[in-house]
């Protein structure tokens, strides 16, 4: 992408100290080298959920997953905000973050308007400005998403864990990819690309029987840009639309950003991007077995109040 972490049931107020508290502690990574827990001992004496609902709930998480996936690369990021993240007047919106080293857009309507809206203006800019030079486009909005960006992710080596009361879900994936980007320039086009490793770590919440995102956080590995000679084919047939010349070749932490709009945070944990000097380092923390969402870590990987489950 250009631009993304707690006992028994207790009272709200208890819930969000709990919650607080478990977030600063968890907030660097966890090298996880401990042994998996049995149900038995996760569950100590609570009934647990069936394992084929764990089952069905864990393809379901990943078939979520993947419908992010599917939907950024279509840019249709707010669709996706829509359809798939936590309900705009539910409980768990105020909550809702998508995260990356550097900032944390905090709460569901700071995430529809920066990655959902802004993304959607963004594409709708882009397609003018094909307009304005390819007669055989318009700004119809059935053109939507031509003369945009194409950034695609995986969703690979999924570690997906639902909680015993199975009321939480939470995820680790790794998720490389690649983005060709459009640039335009005296009235010209000129394609762009990089490749994207990175990682994801999610918490899910199931919403009147359905399953939605809650969390989302990425963790960038490296980030390069690609040679300018695996986009020749594509910037040969854009023909007399095509620019001609290279441009400075893309690379870094995409998408990072000094300023804070509002609602935005800083992360209480920012991954570093792979270096020499980088030590060994396992995050987003990889989901273990737990049975309530007070009883695990926070992908949000920042500090926050939490609604009673």
């Amino acid at each position: 992408m250009r631009g993304l972490y707690f006992l028994t049931a207790c009272t709200a107020t208890a819930l969000a100290c709990t919650a607080s508290l478990s977030g600063a502690a968890e907030n660097a990574p966890r090298m996880d080298f401990a042994p998996l827990q049995s149900n038995a001992a996760v569950a100590k004496g609570r009934t647990m959920i069936t394992d084929g609902q764990r089952a069905a709930d864990t393809i379901a998480i990943q078939n979520l997953m993947s419908r992010h996936e599917f939907m950024h690369a279509a840019g249709r990021n707010l669709e996706e905000l829509d359809n798939y993240w936590v309900k705009a007047n539910g409980k768990f919106a105020a909550t809702a973050t998508f995260g990356s080293p550097a900032w944390v857009m905090y709460g569901l309507e700071t995430v529809r308007n920066a990655y959902g809206k802004k993304s959607h203006a963004d594409a709708e800019k882009a397609q003018a400005n094909l307009a304005a030079i390819d007669p055989s486009i318009t700004t119809d909005p059935k053109f939507f998403g031509a003369g945009g960006e194409w950034v695609m992710h995986t969703s690979t080596t999924p570690v997906i864990e639902i909680a015993g009361d199975g009321k939480t879900a939470q995820g680790a994936w790794y998720s490389p990819g690649a983005g060709v980007m459009p640039v335009y320039e005296d009235g010209k086009i000129h394609l762009q690309a990089m490749m994207f490793w990175e990682k994801y770590g999610g918490d899910f919440v199931k919403e009147d029987g359905v399953w939605k995102i809650w969390h989302l956080q990425m963790a960038y590995d490296f980030v390069p840009g690609l040679p300018e000679s695996m986009l020749e084919q594509l910037n040969a047939q854009l023909g007399d639309l095509a620019l001609g010349r290279p441009l400075k070749a893309l690379g870094g932490e995409a998408g990072e950003r000094g300023d804070f709009p509002a609602g935005f945070r800083k992360p209480l944990y920012s991954y570093p991007a792979y270096s020499p000097q980088r030590v060994a380092v396992i995050w987003p923390n990889l989901p273990r077995p737990y049975y309530t969402y007070s009883e695990t870590y926070n992908n949000c990987n920042c500090e926050q109040s939490l609604p009673a489950f």
